[in-house]
């Protein structure tokens, strides 16, 4: 079946920051094998006479990814974050080409995946995601975690107000804490986190917050399907993912489970 398909390509540091001329040998082989995986997806995509577009990240938007039936993350973790930021519901095929990468969130055997996926032999997984609001502005949606600090800097104490719905108890709870910081992480951002949580499932419905060293509280962790902070500190940031904003005093930070999962490309094959 013929499809529009988005391909999102890595620049790797070597592209990006050194301009191809890394002194590395090992950066350099791990580059090149990267831009030949690229190629062959983009070969593959044109015997199927499929119709498609490889973008860098700095390329995307909501608008362009939704004009696409699939789009395909080629890269590594940070790739497939990048994309699913401004991915709102199209099926994202998440694909390991930058052999460097961890790949948790990949497949790394991008001959099968690809071949599977234009055949139309593949299902699709629901990884929950968070809506985030500052102040009532839909600001976008984490895959992994939301995170909340005074400048981001752990080794400063952040102020604020924590208000949330206990997924345990089914009670609301509030409390003031002072504390290095806090992670709000979903089940896919768990894992990314192995000293903090327990790894927990990627369409559990719920998240779970822990907040970071000293805290004058009594909540340090808990479970929750939405969650309210206002900062009470001088110089706060919070970030989505990868991508950091500013978070000013008595600004109200809300995050509740998305009502658009990612919808992740995977093997059918059991």
């Amino acid at each position: 079946m013929r499809k529009k398909i988005l391909v999102v390509r890595k620049m790797s540091a070597n592209e990006f920051y050194y301009k191809g001329k890394h002194p590395s040998q090992l950066i350099q082989e791990s580059s090149a094998v990267h831009d030949n995986t690229v190629l062959e997806i983009g070969k593959s995509l044109r015997k199927s006479k499929q119709d498609f577009a490889v973008v860098t990240r700095d390329e995307l938007s909501e608008d362009l990814v939704s004009q696409y039936d699939c789009v395909i993350s080629a890269g590594g973790d940070g790739t497939v974050i990048a994309t699913a930021f401004y991915n709102k519901d199209t099926p994202q095929l998440n694909l390991k080409t930058d052999q460097r990468s961890l790949g948790a969130l990949c497949r790394p055997d991008f001959g099968q995946a690809l071949n599977e996926f234009l055949n139309d032999e593949y299902a699709l997984e629901f990884w929950d995601r968070q809506n985030v609001f500052l102040d009532g502005k839909f600001i976008g949606r984490a895959l992994n975690e939301v995170c909340v600090g005074e400048q981001l800097k752990f080794s400063k104490l952040a102020k604020y107000a924590l208000n949330y719905f206990d997924w345990v108890s089914g009670n609301r709870k509030e409390e003031d804490q002072s504390a290095s910081g806090l992670i709000i992480a979903t089940g896919t951002g768990s894992s990314g986190w192995p000293s903090a949580f327990k790894q927990f499932s990627r369409d559990a419905g719920y998240f779970e917050f822990r907040t970071l060293l000293q805290n004058k509280g009594v909540l340090n962790h808990g479970l929750c399907s939405d969650i309210e902070v206002i900062y009470k500190g001088h110089e706060g940031k919070f970030s989505i993912d990868t991508v950091e904003f500013d978070f000013p005093r008595d600004s109200r930070l809300k995050i509740q489970r998305s009502e658009y999962p990612l919808r992740v490309v995977v093997s059918a094959r059991k």
